[in-house]
């Protein structure tokens, strides 16, 4: 009977320590999304309405109350740009990091989209 015990303890405390862990997870990992990620820009983007230069860029997030804001940092460079966007969910993990774009009236390239492999939900920028 003690040892019926002993292993229920064990359990429960296995049991909590998985919970807890998961709601770390959750909690780092909104929606499915890593907190930090990195694209290259093969030519000047408009994101967010800024023109950012060609170049590699840190992509952060941010929640500001309930708007999901994306920030791209340029790496080695003065770049920042801070873009809204909406967060997609999808059917199964992103199984590769893909762009969208469209061209504007000034054929400028504009970002619109975004998915990063392994996270559960698609970035579609606000214009």
């Amino acid at each position: 009977m003690q040892m019926q015990k002993r292993m229920f303890v064990i359990l429960i405390a296995a049991v909590m320590v998985l919970g807890a862990a998961t709601m770390l997870v959750a909690k780092d990992y909104p929606m499915g999304i890593a907190p930090k990620q990195e694209i290259t820009f093969t030519a000047p983007t408009l994101v967010g309405g800024n023109l950012l230069p060609a170049g590699d860029y840190t992509v952060l997030h941010e929640m500001q109350g309930a708007t999901h804001i994306m920030i791209f940092k340029q790496v080695g460079g003065k770049a920042e740009v801070k873009a809204k966007c909406n967060l997609v969910p999808l059917t199964a993990k992103a199984r590769t990091t893909e762009q969208r774009y469209n061209e504007n009236a000034k054929n400028q390239r504009v970002l619109v989209e975004m998915t990063f492999k392994g996270d559960s939900a698609k970035h579609v920028l606000e214009p």
